[in-house]
């Protein structure tokens, strides 16, 4: 087991612990806050790592896409106050593409 810089164990998130963590994000997107501890509690880690984890792995690696924030030069998939992805499409061209039609 991996050791933190303050030599703490870190122990390995399991699949449960992120499908928790997805499934608590999913029913609070407005309070990415309340969704943490909620999780936290759940599955006995405290709000920062469980926080730590969703911004770091499991946001983006999840694949799947709870959220997202577009302005009219980004995407933020997965994030509420980031720069995201720049856009290279016209804003008509991503309606289409968020409704599922091809172009």
């Amino acid at each position: 087991m991996a050791k933190s810089r303050k030599g703490q164990k870190i122990k390995p998130w399991t699949a449960q612990e992120e499908d928790r963590l997805l499934a608590n994000v999913e029913k609070n997107v407005l309070c990415l806050t309340k969704a943490f501890k909620q999780t936290s509690k759940e599955i006995q880690r405290t709000p920062g790592a469980v926080a730590a984890r969703w911004y770091a792995r499991t946001s983006i690696t999840s694949g799947r896409t709870l959220f997202m924030t577009v302005s009219g030069k980004h995407v933020a998939v997965n994030r509420k106050n980031s720069k995201g992805t720049p856009l290279k499409l016209s804003l008509y061209k991503r309606i289409l593409a968020l409704l599922g039609f091809s172009y």
